[in-house]
């Protein structure tokens, strides 16, 4: 069954590597990013921190930006398969793995009981085959991007928080189905890796009062 599971996780991961590498000539490793897109699944550390957003959505934004302050300093252009590119990707492939999650209907809608983990398991089996044939699509959502310039009083932690739950919202407005899951799923993981990646890349020392 994870195994099934496990690959619905691996394709966003590609995907995401992908538009990682096309867009800003960076190339994550994508065994370490499979496998951290795998490993809240497998690693027993993980099933402390469920799956569901309102358990775990502000642990998936510290180490959101906690992954932007360790790496800040990194030259992710030149860094090839350096140690701070295979720590990114699989820290990268583990935020995905939560945040596909929030976008997949049994955990976006709460299906936690025994009586409705035959029908969880049951979903997420036939998402796995159908994500098979599935196309990625981008999606244009109306939603204002994450900008780490935002010169708001809000801190860096509500502002992704909030960009989260307003495309998890959004998910949910637009009604469930294997196909809004998986394009939802990886329209957020997108941007949240694209964010990472841009913050990275712009970082100064002007920003370092957001991630007090």
């Amino acid at each position: 069954m994870l195994d099934i599971l496990a690959q619905t996780h691996k394709l966003v991961a590609n995907n995401i590597h992908q538009v990682i590498l096309k867009k800003y000539g960076i190339e994550l490793n994508i065994s370490k990013l499979e496998w951290g897109s795998v490993a809240p699944d497998v690693l027993p550390y993980y099933k402390l921190i469920r799956h569901y957003k309102d358990e775990s959505l502000n642990y998936i934004v510290r180490e959101i930006i906690s992954l932007i302050y360790l790496c800040r300093y990194s030259d992710l252009i030149n860094a090839e398969d350096s140690l701070v590119i295979r720590y990114l990707s699989r820290k990268i492939g583990i935020i995905s793995h939560y945040l596909c999650d929030y976008t997949c209907y049994p955990h976006a809608h709460r299906m936690t009981f025994l009586n409705d983990m035959k029908s969880h398991i049951k979903y997420e089996s036939d998402l796995a085959e159908y994500a098979l044939i599935h196309s990625f699509k981008n999606l244009n959502l109306d939603i204002e991007k994450l900008n780490i310039y935002d010169d708001s009083n809000r801190s860096l932690n509500t502002r992704v928080s909030e960009y989260i739950n307003k495309i998890i919202d959004d998910y949910l407005e637009a009604g469930s189905c294997f196909e809004n899951d998986l394009n939802y799923a990886f329209e957020l993981s997108k941007e949240i890796t694209c964010f990472i990646i841009e913050t990275i890349l712009d970082y100064s020392e002007e920003m370092q009062y957001q991630f007090i």
